[in-house]
């Protein structure tokens, strides 16, 4: 009878161990782990002001929006936006942490969050600024794969997010 229950905690543990997949088939984990990817390409494109790489993450059916954590008003996404974003200073370092990832339950939709950190420098003398946000994105999935729809970002208490644009 103990060798029985060993066998079965044994099975137990091991199935609790592997990933599983939904009523749809997809394995939660594995897509949870590649939207975290693909937030993260995102963003490093985006504040790089690497347009192509960036619009492999949105689609040209939808329009990509984003309130900054400088508090100004709604930003589309568009070429000359993404291009010329951060205009008069720039990211010594930034790093996104902390990622949770929300699915709707037909898994057609995600909600991501996490926490950015970083130095911003500017063209006017201020560097090594510290810069510390929480972020949310909003991904959909579409015909051509998982698109970002928007983002938003907001500067912790006590702390800038980044600058207003001139």
């Amino acid at each position: 009878m103990k060798k029985l229950l060993m066998l079965l905690a044994v099975i137990f543990i091991i199935l609790s161990c592997q990933n599983q997949t939904n009523s749809n088939g997809v394995n939660e984990e594995t897509l949870s782990t590649e939207l975290i990817e693909s937030s993260i390409s995102f963003q490093l494109a985006y504040i790089n002001n690497k347009y192509p790489e960036t619009s492999n993450y949105m689609s040209d059916e939808i329009v990509t929006t984003i309130f900054n954590s400088s508090g100004q008003p709604l930003v589309k996404l568009t070429k000359e936006e993404i291009t010329n974003s951060g205009s008069g200073w720039a990211f010594d370092s930034f790093e996104m942490i902390n990622h949770k990832v929300f699915l709707s339950p037909d898994m057609k939709s995600a909600a991501i969050t996490f926490d950015a950190q970083g130095v911003i420098s500017f063209e006017d003398g201020n560097e090594n600024m510290p810069y510390s946000t929480r972020a949310s994105q909003f991904w959909i999935t579409t015909k051509d794969g998982w698109k970002i729809l928007h983002s938003h970002w907001s500067p912790k208490t006590s702390s800038n997010g980044v600058p207003g644009e001139k």
